[in-house]
């Protein structure tokens, strides 16, 4: 396991909370990408791949142009990753029903075992990790994880518009 280096991790700027999740996230990491490396290496897949494979698995079907959205990448770029996982046999393109100059993208059967071996190897990893932490430490990270889930994936709330309120306040409507 990596060891964090206390000096820099004590800093003001790195005290909060993302900072503890990002040092959370790289000990559990570590604890869980051996397999995941190997079944990479072993089916030659890079990582956007694997994250376009992922992203399939949780919602299919989807189009190129959200797919490029969410890996960030062009569109050119996510359809040449994504001719490579179609002739692998692990998604399937089809036309758009809708708009014949769209693809649907999907998982295919053979493409959904992988992502469940991956899962299933990063599921052991962080189970080993965490193995490490009490029983009850281990139900109440639970509880705040599932919870923090519920929460964030909410539908956002509109924000206060913080310039309303400074108009308000000049406008003498408070």
């Amino acid at each position: 396991m990596a060891t964090l280096n206390r000096a820099k991790e004590s800093s003001p700027a790195r005290r909060g909370l993302g900072n503890a999740i990002r040092s959370w996230w790289m000990l559990m990491a570590e604890a869980s990408l051996g397999e995941d490396l190997a079944i990479m290496a072993e089916t030659g897949l890079t990582l956007p791949q694997m994250l376009t494979l992922y992203r399939l698995h949780d919602s299919s079907p989807q189009c190129v142009s959200s797919l490029a959205g969410v890996l960030h990448l062009s569109q050119p770029a996510t359809s040449q990753l994504i001719d490579r996982l179609v002739e692998e046999g692990l998604v399937d393109r089809t036309e758009d029903p809708g708009d014949r100059r769209r693809k649907r993208l999907a998982i295919t059967p053979r493409g959904d075992r992988l992502v469940t071996r991956l899962i299933d190897a990063k599921s052991r990893g962080l189970d080993h990790a965490a193995g490490r932490l009490s029983p009850a430490l281990r139900r109440r990270l639970a509880a705040v994880i599932q919870e923090a889930l519920r929460q964030l994936s909410a539908p956002p709330t509109a924000a206060p518009d913080p310039s309303a309120r400074a108009k308000r306040t000049r406008s003498g409507n408070r």
